[in-house]
């Protein structure tokens, strides 16, 4: 459709319709056997139809002469038993042809208007992306000081304060963790989005990068007596892969893995190399499961489903979004399987 959008003026439109008509006519004239059917006769008025500097009225015009032409090239090309069945033939293609030609008309119509929209809700939500931006960097800095002083106070001067007051310490403490959490998810998003995140693909070993974020996340999981597994048939595997932001992905999928596992169990990580050219890592836990009729909900930014974390721990309903974003960004391929009650298994394939 994009090809018929040029920048022809609409005499010059006309013309070309025109002589198009003219040359099915004399085909058709020429042939006597009425080797153009209908059909052929379209393709004008689709052209009409859909260019951007078409009218109805043009449309209307066209039609009267392509009936006129094929009135013309049947009549004289050949035999029927009475001119008043030429002429409702005529009459019927002429309908037809400005039905089709209005209908198209009114299709192109809307498509442009949707195009116009489409632009101005880009430019929108460009714009609400850069106001995120701004307003969660401007928030993290006086957030992390927060957090920041109230480890302090409750590090170096726990035995000065009561219980009580330590209590409220520790809850100043992780609700400033969860709000400079949720603004450093805001942030990628707003990047994401906005396309200003930078993949910087680097050759480096894709299986030593892994078992150090494992051992990051191991700290974590331990606090739930949570054991993370590592399997896999490789001892090295080297291709270009963006390290910063695919430690995000690992940390994001093991993060809800751990979240959503039940205490005293395990994880698994798994690497698997697909036919010597797609590796796939596949986490896999034994949680709380999803439903299947929410199964939708994820990959979409603030989508939570039913199914909660096993210990009360924070959930955006952001990681999974940015996972899929950087994973596309890597022209790979983010998927999952999960029953309720039976666990998740969640993967991402990269080319190597």
């Amino acid at each position: 459709m994009n090809l018929l959008q040029t920048q022809i003026k609409p005499f010059f439109l006309f013309t070309y319709t025109f002589f198009s008509l003219l040359l099915i006519g004399i085909i058709d004239y020429l042939t006597g056997a009425q080797i153009s059917p209908l059909l052929l006769y379209l393709i004008p008025i689709f052209f009409i139809g859909l260019h951007k500097n078409s009218s109805k009225l043009l449309i209307w015009i066209i039609s009267f002469i392509a009936a006129i032409i094929w009135f013309l090239a049947v009549y004289h090309s050949s035999e029927y038993p009475s001119h008043i069945i030429v002429i409702w033939n005529a009459f019927v293609r002429f309908v037809v042809f400005v039905l089709f030609g209005l209908l198209l008309f009114q299709l192109n119509e809307r498509f442009l208007k949707l195009q116009e929209v489409n632009l101005k809700l880009e430019s929108l939500n460009f714009e609400k992306n850069k106001i995120i931006g701004v307003a969660a960097h401007d928030l993290k800095n006086p957030i992390g000081s927060i957090d920041a002083f109230a480890t302090l106070l409750l590090e170096d001067f726990e035995n000065d304060y009561s219980d009580e007051v330590r209590e409220i310490l520790g809850y100043v403490k992780q609700l400033s963790a969860n709000s400079f959490h949720i603004l450093g998810s805001l942030l990628d998003v707003s990047k994401i989005e906005s396309g200003i995140i930078e993949i910087n693909k680097k050759n480096q070993d894709y299986i030593s990068f892994v078992k150090k974020l494992i051992i990051f996340n191991q700290l974590v999981a331990n606090k739930k007596n949570i054991k993370l597994n590592f399997e896999s048939n490789l001892e090295t595997l080297k291709f270009e892969f963006d390290e910063n932001h695919l430690s995000e992905v690992v940390n994001n999928l093991l993060t809800n893995a751990i979240k959503f596992s039940y205490l005293n169990t395990e994880v698994f990580i798994k690497l698997d190399l697909i036919n010597n050219e797609v590796l796939r890592t596949t986490i896999i836990d034994k949680g709380r499961g999803i439903p299947e009729n929410e199964h939708n909900k994820l990959f979409k930014y603030f989508q939570k489903t039913s199914a909660t974390p096993t210990n009360g721990e924070l959930s955006t309903g952001l990681g999974l979004a940015i996972s899929k974003k950087i994973i596309n960004q890597h022209d790979g391929k983010i998927g999952f399987e999960s029953k309720l009650n039976e666990g998740s298994t969640f993967f991402y394939d990269l080319y190597i």
